[in-house]
Order: structure tokens, then C-alpha cells, then sequence
């Protein structure tokens, strides 16, 4: 949590403010208390949302919702005003981690954690269909593991059985990797839908990845429109269940209440908990969030780095090539938590003997990871890992700046410094297409979400879009010195660039009409990256900071602020509970997107660290060095995975993983792209 900002109103109704939480869609979420210190979470709706049309009624529906199902299975609306200016809503404080929170930052889960959650989420989508309600939005950070069993929160988008499962506007309630096949299809849904969501949150908790999740919102939604995936090898009887949970055949999927008969048999709550096993003291009381993740971990100190000579000249660093209008600007944690005995944590973090006694079973369970005991082996570290390749791709006559894959992986582009973005085709090899030449670099390039459109950001103070068919150019005009970084958002609505000027800029994804600039870096921004629910947006500065902001309001809603030099480079993790790294100082970190705590430090580079990403599933953390080295890492336990080096012969500055996973592409100064196949 963070302190109140000036801005913050100090109380919300009869309630005073006592801290932040975070920031969701709908709006800001506090930490507040009654006068007799009781604990509260508000969440106080964004002022353009409450003026929009049965805003207000839907907003209102919410809290009744809530109040219908109880406290029992949600957590207890206190109070809550709708006609407010801006209208809010008021819960119980229930301490615990959400469901994200536990798996990422302790593993996934072994039985019988998994039946305990999937009995007691059973349970909770019995209540809320019992009130004739569809709650149409269960994901891992809409689950409270609280004391007495999980919680399902935020009920902002739950409808009545009865209701049109389309807004006026025709948009489609929910996420949508946990969404079902009928939510995406527009369809009416029913109770049904939420269980299809129910096997995609049991998958999660199983095996620490969105089983649906892509790249790319094309990509995701091919794979739930598409066979349901494997779950993969974990407890049979919870595999059986999410396999049935994903029949595309809603009428064929079980009941909330037929899932309980399954489990029925088995005394989950039965005395003689293994002693050997103990909640850590540092999770047992973390804040609930209505629709925001949170989350703790702690990072080892980092390394200096030397800075490295390239010709003559110090290592290609961006602001040393001088930029128009450019602006000169210019308390480290312990190791990590939650390790095991030799402070390493294996991929598999939470090991379960047997049940935990009475209510506490569940929380207990999750938290809980694998002792030394008797004399086991110590988890073992990652193993390296196999990597065949590299084959060259494309070839540019100077650095190679940037490179991203399409959403299907066919096509990768690059942005160079001679003057030139460009399109390969990965099987062949091929050059595709040539947009027109720039005077100077062209630092980054991105694809819209269905690929019809490459933007593009260059050292002339320009950005454009173009069309891949004809590529007749959108410019993107404004800043005022070298445009350093572009991403799309997921929808593709929205197009942020990152300038020297120290402003980010966005801009409409369709028209490249300009919509907003956020300001507030002292220094140039480097990278720019939307998060995967297209509400947030991440920034990489030379000012040696990051920060995530909201781009409703365009205020910072996080700042990671640790690095000693600048930070070349930033990453969602897939499901966005965290947030990656990489900077000047010789490191790259990972941090928590929600709070801001750091949570791992990698420094094993020699040299800057330049460029970050996350594998699709999460699993990996892909850098790139000044060095020309390029390195895998375990995102959970921060373990080196692989090297990838002796290829290139100068300075990495990109890295991107095809959308399978399958493939690394690294681009580098010495004019060349590397596909290296580590799938």
C-alpha cells in the first residue's frame, strides 16, 4: 500500500482515509477505518465513469449484489452511495493474499489446497447463483484467501440471470482470459459462464499460468474459441473437473453444486496437520483489494556496472547521440523472501502433506512450502536449459534497435538506426516490407493486435503509424525530442510513445488523433509498455526510475524507485502482478506492479542491462546485456535458466518471445536478429 497523495480526499463518507491500495478500472480503492478503528476498503468510482449513462444504477447494482450473496462468500458491503459525487462503495477489510498474490509469489498449489479452493469457490458460485446473479468476472484477483476460505470479490460487473449480457455500448463485461467461449462470443450468459471461469482459476492455482492467456488479445481469444487446452499434470480429480468446467457445451458443464458432491467423500478438514509446516509470519495479514492485486517480496542488493566502449565512444546508451529539444537531468532491500532452508525457492512452491485444521485449512495451506525435513535434498535450482539455434533473421546496416513477432509469431518486425523499420518472415527469412527511410534512427516499432498496423517512433522527433497492406503513413506529431519507445494497447484503441522530451504520449490506436500526456519523469523516457488489461501503463526512465500510471487519470500509480542508473527497459509479467526491469546499474529486477516492493535482483550481466520481457506463460525472464549476451532466468525464483551468448558481437538490445513461447528473437547493435529456439 502507499501513502495518501495530496490529491486524496482525507475521508470518503463517514470513513477517514488511511492509506492507498491501488488502482483498478473503475477507480481508486483506500484503506480506510470507522471512528471506532475497524477497518475498511473503499473504492471511489472515477469521475468520467460516474457520468456516463445508468452508470450510477449499474454502480448501485454492484453493492446490492454484494449484500444479496453475504459476507460469507464475499466480502461484506458496509456501506456505500451511489448518488455521491463521485459515488463509492465500502467493504469489510478481510487481511489475506488474493489468489495471484499466493501463487506467484509461494508457487502453485498441491492438494489438497486445490480441492479446499475448489470447494470453498463452489460454494461461493452456489451463493451468488443462488441470488439469481452471474458474477462474470472470477479471476485469481477477484479471490480473497481469506481465514475462513476464499472470498470472491468485486462484483462490478455481476448482472442478473435475466440480463442482457451487453452494455448499450455493445462491450463485453470481464476478463478476458478468463472469460468463457459464450462471453466473447456476445452471447446471453448464465451460471454456467462463471463455472467455464472457475476451471480457468483452478488451472491458474494449479500450475501458476493463465491457461488461455497469449500474447496477444487475438491470440487469447483463439485459444479459448479454440480446443480446450490440457491441464496438465496435476491432482487427477481436479484435472477431471476443469476439464468439464471447459466443455464449450455450457448445458454439459457441472453445477456449483455438483462440483460439491465430487469432493464430498473427502474430509478436507480432518486433525493432525504435519507439524513440520508453518505459515510465514510476513503473509499472514495482508490487505484485501476490491479489483487490485497486491503483494510483498524483497530484493537482494545490486551490482555496479562498468560502462563499455564501443569505438572510441562510451556503450551505445540512446541519450549520448544528441536529441532535439532533449532535456539533461540527471536504500537498497534485503534478499529475497520466502526461500527455503538454503534460500532458494524450487518452481514448485507450495507442497501440501495433509489438510490444515478447521477453517484455517485453506489459507494454511496455500502459504505453506516445502521444509527440510528428515534429511530431504534441498529443492533443486533451475535446470539449464537446452537452446538450439541461433538462425539469423534480417540484417539491418546498423544497430538493430528494436524487434517484436506479430500475434501469430509468422512475422517479426525491426527498427534500425539506419533509418529503417522492417518485416521478416520468420520461416523464410525474408524480407516483407520496407516502410519509407528516416533521417536517422528508428528506435522502436510495434504491431497493432490484429497486425494490420506497424507504429513506429525515430530520432527526428516522429512517430507514425502505418497500414502493412499499402504503408501509407499516420504521423503522430508533438514531441519534442527523440521518440524513444511505442507500444499499442491490447485492444489496440490506444498507442503510447516515450520521447526524450520526458513525457509519455497517447494517442487514438485507429486515428492517431493525440488523447493525453503523462509527465512527470525528470529525465528522458526510455520504454514505454501498456499492461494486460489495457488500464495501465509502464515507463522506463533515465531518471533511474519506472513507474506504472493510470491512464484514465493520467496520474502515477507506482513508482520503482532502486535502480543506480537509467532504466533502459520495462515488462508486464502476463497477468500483470508484476513488473520487470532493466537498467544501466548492471541489473534488472522484478518488482511488485501493484505496490512497488521489489522483489527479485538479477546480477549475473557484465555490463548495462538494456532490455527485459516475460515469456507468455509467465515463467521466464528473457534480458539482454551490453556485452552482446542475452540470458534466461526463473521470473518466480529469479535462478539463471541459460546464457545465450558468443553470437552476437556487440550490444543487446531487444529481446522478444514469439507468442508460443518457442522462440527468442534478440536484436543487437552489431546490425543483426537472432532467433534462438529454446522451446
Amino acid at each position: 500500500m502507499d501513502p495518501l497523495l495530496p490529491t486524496d480526499p482525507p475521508q470518503v463518507g463517514r470513513y477517514r482515509l488511511t492509506a492507498r491500495l491501488g488502482s483498478g478500472g473503475m477507480g481508486q480503492v483506500y484503506l480506510a477505518r470507522t471512528a471506532s478503528g475497524r477497518g475498511l476498503v473503499i473504492k471511489v468510482i472515477r469521475p468520467e465513469l460516474a457520468s456516463e449513462d445508468g452508470f450510477r444504477a449499474r454502480f448501485a447494482r454492484e453493492a446490492e449484489a454484494a449484500r444479496r450473496v453475504g459476507g460469507f462468500h464475499t466480502a461484506q458491503v458496509v456501506d456505500a452511495d451511489h448518488e455521491a459525487d463521485p459515488p463509492w462503495i465500502a467493504t469489510a477489510h478481510i487481511p489475506g493474499l488474493t489468489l495471484v498474490q499466493a501463487v506467484r509469489e509461494h508457487g502453485p498449489l498441491d492438494p489438497p489446497a486445490l480441492r479446499i479452493l475448489a470447494t470453498g469457490l463452489a460454494e461461493g458460485l452456489d451463493a451468488i447463483h443462488r441470488c439469481g446473479l452471474v458474477h462474470r468476472d472470477l479471476k485469481p484477483a477477484n479471490i480473497i484467501l481469506a481465514a475462513d476460505g476464499p472470498r470472491i470479490i468485486d462484483f462490478g460487473v455481476a448482472r442478473p440471470m435475466d440480463a442482457d449480457s451487453m452494455t448499450t455500448h455493445g462491450t463485453v463485461f470481464g476478463t478476458l482470459p478468463y472469460m468463457s467461449p459464450e462471453q466473447t462470443e456476445s452471447s446471453r450468459v448464465g451460471p454456467a459462464s462463471d463455472v467455464f471461469s472457475l476451471g480457468s482459476v483452478l488451472a491458474f492455482a494449479a500450475t501458476g499460468t493463465g491457461p488461455f492467456t497469449g500474447g496477444t488479445m487475438a491470440e487469447t481469444l483463439r485459444r479459448l474459441l479454440g480446443p480446450p487446452p490440457d491441464p496438465g499434470e496435476i491432482d487427477p480429480d481436479v484435472r477431471d473437473l476443469i476439464r468439464d468446467c471447459w466443455d464449450h457445451d455450457p448445458g454439459r458443464r457441472p453445477t456449483p453444486e455438483l462440483i460439491l458432491t465430487r469432493f464430498e467423500a473427502d474430509d478436507l478438514h480432518t486433525p493432525g496437520a504435519s507439524p513440520h509446516f508453518a505459515v510465514p509470519e510476513e503473509n499472514t495479514a495482508f490487505p484485501s483489494v476490491l479489483s487490485v492485486s497486491t503483494g510483498s517480496g524483497q530484493a537482494p542488493p545490486p551490482s555496479t556496472a562498468a560502462t563499455i566502449a564501443r569505438g572510441g565512444l562510451p556503450h551505445h546508451t540512446r541519450e549520448q547521440i544528441s536529441s532535439p529539444g532533449s532535456l539533461e537531468g540527471t536504500g537498497t532491500p534485503p534478499s529475497t523472501a520466502g526461500t527455503g532452508s538454503n534460500g532458494k525457492r524450487s518452481r514448485k512452491g507450495l507442497y501440501i502433506g495433509v489438510a490444515a485444521v478447521t477453517a484455517l485449512a485453506l489459507v494454511s495451506a496455500l502459504l505453506l512450502w516445502r521444509a527440510d525435513i528428515g534429511g530431504a535434498e534441498d529443492p533443486a535450482q533451475a535446470e539449464e536449459a537446452e537452446v538450439e539455434g541461433p538462425v539469423p533473421i534480417g540484417e539491418h546496416e546498423d544497430h538493430v534497435n528494436t524487434v517484436v513477432f506479430d500475434s501469430d509469431g509468422d512475422t517479426v518486425a525491426t527498427a534500425g538506426s539506419d533509418g529503417t523499420a522492417r518485416l521478416w518472415d520468420v520461416e523464410t527469412g525474408d524480407l516483407v516490407a520496407t516502410p519509407k527511410s528516416f533521417d536517422g534512427h528508428v528506435w522502436s516499432v510495434a504491431f497493432s493486435p490484429d497486425d494490420a498496423t506497424v507504429a513506429s517512433v525515430h530520432s527526428d522527433g516522429t512517430a507514425q503509424l502505418w497500414d502493412v497492406e499499402t504503408e501509407e503513413p499516420t504521423p503522430l506529431p508533438g514531441h519534442t525530442g527523440y521518440v524513444r519507445s511505442v507500444a499499442f494497447g491490447p485492444d489496440g484503441s490506444t498507442v503510447a510513445t516515450a520521447s526524450d522530451d520526458r513525457t509519455t504520449r497517447l494517442w487514438d490506436g485507429r486515428t492517431g488523433e493525440f488523447v493525453d500526456t503523462l509527465g512527470g519523469h525528470t529525465d528522458t523516457v526510455n520504454s514505454v509498455v501498456f499492461g494486460p488489461g489495457g488500464f495501465d501503463l509502464a515507463t522506463a526512465s533515465k531518471d533511474g526510475t519506472a513507474r506504472i500510471w493510470d491512464i484514465e487519470t493520467g496520474e502515477p500509480r507506482t513508482t520503482f524507485d532502486g535502480h543506480d542508473g537509467s532504466v533502459w527497459s520495462v515488462a508486464f509479467s502476463p497477468e500483470g502482478a508484476f513488473a520487470a526491469t532493466a537498467s544501466e546499474d548492471g541489473t534488472a529486477r522484478i518488482w511488485n506492479a501493484g505496490t512497488g516492493e521489489p522483489r527479485i535482483v538479477l546480477d549475473g550481466h557484465d555490463g548495462p542491462v538494456n532490455t527485459v520481457a516475460f515469456s507468455p506463460d509467465g515463467m521466464l525472464l528473457a534480458t539482454g546485456d551490453a556485452s552482446g549476451t542475452a540470458r534466461l532466468w526463473d521470473a518466480e525464483t529469479g535462478e539463471p535458466v541459460t546464457v545465450l551468448e558468443g553470437e552476437h558481437t556487440d550490444a543487446v538490445w531487444s529481446v522478444a518471445f514469439s507468442p508460443d513461447g518457442a522462440t527468442l528473437a534478440t536484436a543487437s547493435d552489431d546490425g543483426t536478429v537472432l532467433l534462438w529456439d529454446i522451446g
